[in-house]
């Protein structure tokens, strides 16, 4: 008759000291989280949460920028810095970028001083019912031309000399006539002539080495040096703006990066070298690009730039752009915005926003608000909900109920041993709890343990006898509270009989 083999009882554990990340494929380590909510990273551990601060409540959100002058904020078709209603914009979202004090919006095409509070539209024209045309000048009878000394303008509608319809820059504004260099017009006179300041249907913008950058169509346009107003200054100068065709539109994201510019698509890139129109650069690369509708997450920290790309998050750091969400699998959004705050990414996708540790290189579930808008000023990053709340991570009073569902640690008990016990090192606050649940294979939850805030160090947790080789462990509470380690530990016994 054979017997089962008798090992002499005792004891060993397993340690996981440092904590994992969502995990939601099955390539995941004890540690790793399968879901969560309302928690942040803490060192090696993870925390609940801060409650967030509530900065504000707008209607009908559009745009959020933070400038050196304060907060532009649109909202409900109001331009407003730092509280001051400064002009009034269309329904709709909007894209805005700062070059020096102007703040401009499209697709309005509106510019802002945001110095002396100053606005006013960035396409300018004026239709004049007669013109008369010297060698060099145009003379509308009654009216004050929009202009002014520098500026790129457009002739059209000359019906008797159509040599005359040309794209020309302002030499002089004297009351009703317009000043150009000598020689450049067919001298005569004309009815119904238009001469505009053309500004592009910019797609996708950013300002950067004191131009307004930008995309319409399959074009890449860089205003004049230090006008973000002036887009066909072609003067043979330094200063001149810039514009070249690429053969191919769908750009979704544009960002400077070191020493020159990105534009993304989907599925690549254009990078423009140089720093004056003379020895610009264009070269197309095929890289992961920055996904559509989710430009808003591309943003700059350490020298890289971080982007939701059709396979994830990525980042880029000059060359190859690195997939950072692996872990995740396949990201759904048709929107999506992010933001860094203190060596912290905040993914804010439709349903939820996580946060990832750059230095840890692991997401975690932070909350489930829908983030429309994020803006970082200073050290804070500022958070717009879609219902209009304006949100700063920090600071905020009052207790978030929280959650961490843990995937199943794996390498439990085995033919000659079981699982007897928890431990965890956590820390509730004062007024916090946290509740401890575990589930067996083919059981519900069970409570296994509470604890209450106000005590620090490690808290055991018994379980019932078994020989299953996965457990299931949450966590969950109101308050803050720390959890830095979790530590099973096991007892020898007898074999397990077939």
């Amino acid at each position: 008759m054979r017997l089962p083999y008798l090992r002499t009882r005792g004891r060993y554990s397993a340690v996981t000291r440092v904590l994992g990340g969502l995990c939601l494929t099955e390539d995941y380590r004890n540690g790793d989280l399968a879901d969560g909510a309302g928690l942040t990273g803490e060192g090696d551990g993870i925390a609940q949460r801060c409650v967030p601060r509530e900065l504000g409540v707008y209607q009908s959100p559009q745009a959020l920028l933070d400038t050196e002058y304060g907060l532009l904020l649109i909202a409900g078709g109001d331009v407003t810095l730092e509280g001051e209603t400064l002009c009034g914009v269309t329904e709709g979202e909007k894209r805005a970028a700062v070059l020096g004090s102007v703040a401009v919006i499209f697709p309005d095409k509106v510019w802002i001083d945001l110095e002396s509070r100053t606005f006013g539209p960035m396409e300018t024209s004026l239709t004049a019912a007669s013109a008369v045309f010297s060698d060099h000048t145009i003379t509308a009878e009654g009216d004050a031309w929009p202009f002014e000394k520098g500026d790129g303008v457009t002739i059209s509608g000359c019906g008797e000399h159509p040599e005359n319809e040309q794209t020309l820059i302002v030499r002089g504004v004297e009351g009703s006539e317009l000043l150009f260099d000598a020689n450049v017009f067919t001298p005569g006179a004309e009815t119904n002539v238009t001469v505009k300041r053309r500004v592009p249907d910019l797609e996708v913008l950013c300002a950067a080495g004191n131009r307004l950058w930008g995309v319409c169509g399959d074009t890449i346009y860089g205003s004049r040096l230090g006008d973000a107003r002036n887009f066909f200054v072609y003067d043979g100068l330094s200063t001149d703006a810039y514009a070249v065709s690429t053969g191919q539109g769908g750009f979704t994201a544009c960002a400077p990066y070191g020493s020159h510019l990105v534009f993304f698509r989907e599925t690549s890139a254009c990078k423009l070298y140089g720093s004056r129109p003379a020895n610009f650069q264009l070269m197309t690369v095929r890289i992961p690009g920055v996904r559509r509708g989710c430009g808003k997450t591309l943003v700059s920290e350490n020298e890289d730039l971080y982007y939701l790309g059709l396979e994830g998050l990525y980042v880029y750091s000059g060359g190859v752009p690195q997939l950072l969400s692996r872990v995740l699998g396949h990201i759904e959004a048709e929107a999506a915005c992010g933001g860094v705050r203190r060596g912290k990414y905040y993914l804010c996708l439709p349903e939820r926003v996580l946060e990832y540790d750059l230095l840890r290189r692991r997401f975690l579930p932070w909350g489930r608000e829908r983030v429309r808008f994020a803006e970082r000023r200073g050290g804070e990053l500022l958070l717009m909900t879609e219902d209009g709340r304006l949100l700063s991570p920090e600071g905020g009073a009052g207790k978030e109920h929280w959650h961490a569902l843990f995937r199943p640690f794996r390498d439990g008990p085995s033919r000659y041993r079981e699982g007897s016990a928890l431990v965890l090192d956590v820390t509730p606050e004062p007024g916090a709890w946290m509740a401890v649940d575990i589930r067996l294979r083919g059981e519900p939850w069970r409570q296994a343990a509470m604890f209450d805030g106000g005590s620090h160090g490690v808290r055991p947790v018994s379980l019932p006898p078994n020989r299953e080789d996965t457990l299931e462990l949450r966590l969950r509470g109101e308050g803050r509270c720390a959890v830095r380690s979790i530590e099973r530990l096991f007892r020898m016994g007898s074999e397990v009989a077939p």
